[in-house]
């Protein structure tokens, strides 16, 4: 196999080309409803009928005819004779006539005939039992009585209002919420075609790290980089199969991988990526073909590594906490999403403006651990703390990665700039 001896050196723009490009939607897959939140929607789904399916009342209240209460008020009220009960699910016996009213209940079917609902507090029920009467059965002397006119239509959901039959209801492509599954259990949508969980394993190496349960020993951290990369692949919408942690062995390292690449469909290795003597996985990458070192023009996440061997995802990833974080996000995250069949590939993306100074460099994107503050009609962003790639708590902090582009070298307080955004801050957006 061909060995990988010098990193290749290429913008953040190209480098994130270059992985799209090498990224193709996965086959779909049939699922039940309960477990298509969060999926890919593979299909656009139309509606096979109306929704709402039938003209229903939106009140408790009374069907009438709006003819009928025209002139109504409480110095001349109109009263009319109760002929049915109509609670939820039941459909009236027939039709309503002249001079009459039903009693019914939200989201009952609305009678032939009616075309308005009284709701019960505009309206007074004059004899009969009272609510214990058994449904569909008023006592014969049940009355109600109206004190205004009513509008055809009011208090009234016409069939299709929401989606009519044929309508588009949902898009190829779309992130599946509880919302839409609402929407889809409403036109009986009980099984779909969404994107697969891709299966996805980590390599984490470094002689240094220990298991996040163990005491620190001199020139020792705890792994964070292993739990950080497996929650934000789980909330990308993989599947973690495997996720080890590996001395800095380059032939132990390329082994792992191996095994990796054989059993998950995305391989992401952690450090052993930058130009050190002792850094595994860019010397075991030489007993893998299709793979290349990167020298990304990125701040934080410069090293890196990528191909697609055996038609896998391999992502090599730096080993500082926020390098691994921020290139996840720029481009790990956009080509998983794009694995499952996602229109959207992006975390959300919102215009915002420096709270303060922030340095960068031309000829490289800036990618700023930010947190948000929303003024007047503007989100405003400062840096969460210092910008050094081996600190956690800017990471924990951050709302937000402020992006700096390639021809900037600094932007003045005030000056726009696009943020991708992590989280919002409370309470959320306006």
């Amino acid at each position: 196999m061909a060995s990988i001896v010098e990193p290749r050196v290429l913008g953040y723009e190209e480098a994130r080309e270059r992985v799209l490009d090498g990224v193709r939607p996965m086959p779909g897959e049939i699922v039940p409803l309960a477990e298509a939140r969060g999926r890919a929607l593979r299909e656009s789904i139309r509606a096979p009928h109306p929704l709402p399916p039938f003209r229903n009342s939106s009140m408790d209240g009374y069907a009438t005819r709006s003819d009928d209460l025209a002139g109504a008020s409480r110095e001349r009220p109109v009263e009319l004779p109760v002929v049915e009960v109509l609670p939820a699910g039941r459909i009236a016996s027939r039709a309503l006539r002249a001079r009459e009213a039903m009693r019914i209940m939200t989201g009952a079917a609305l009678p032939e005939g009616a075309d308005a609902v009284v709701p019960f507090e505009d309206s007074e029920r004059i004899g009969g039992p009272g609510e214990g009467a058994p449904p569909g059965h008023p006592d014969p002397l049940e009355r109600a009585r109206f004190v205004r006119p009513m509008r055809p239509g009011e208090n009234v959901r016409e069939a299709g209002a929401d989606l009519a039959a044929g309508d588009l209801a949902l898009e190829e492509g779309r992130d599946l919420s509880p919302h839409d599954l609402a929407l889809l259990a409403g036109l009986g949508v009980a099984r779909l075609r969404v994107g697969p969980r891709p299966r996805a394993a980590i390599v984490s190496t470094g002689d240094e790290l220990l298991p996040i349960e163990e005491p620190l020993r001199p020139g020792t951290i705890r792994d964070s980089n292993l739990p950080l990369l497996a929650a934000l692949l789980e909330e990308a919408g993989c599947e973690v199969v495997s996720a080890v942690r590996v001395p800095d062995d380059p032939a132990r390292v390329a082994a792992r991988i191996r095994e990796g690449l054989g059993e998950a469909d995305v391989v992401l290795s952690i450090g052993g990526v930058s130009a050190g003597d002792f850094d595994p996985v860019k010397t075991g990458l030489g007993e893998l073909s299709e793979i290349e070192l990167w020298r990304v023009a990125m701040k934080p996440g410069r090293p890196q590594a990528f191909g697609r061997p055996g038609g896998r995802l391999f992502f090599g990833l730096p080993g500082n906490p926020a390098s691994v974080a921020c290139v996840f996000e720029a481009l790990v995250r956009p080509a998983l999403r794009r694995l499952q069949g996602f229109a959207s590939l992006d975390r959300p993306r919102i215009r915002v403006r420096a709270a303060e100074a922030i340095e960068s460099r031309a000829g490289r994107t800036d990618f700023v651990r930010a947190v948000l503050e929303q003024r007047s009609d503007a989100w405003w962003a400062a840096p969460a703390g210092a910008q050094i790639s081996g600190h956690l708590t800017p990471q924990a902090r951050a709302h937000a990665l402020l992006i700096v582009p390639e021809p900037v070298t600094r932007l003045a307080p005030g000056d726009p700039a696009d943020a991708l955004v992590l989280r919002w801050p409370e309470p959320g957006p306006a």
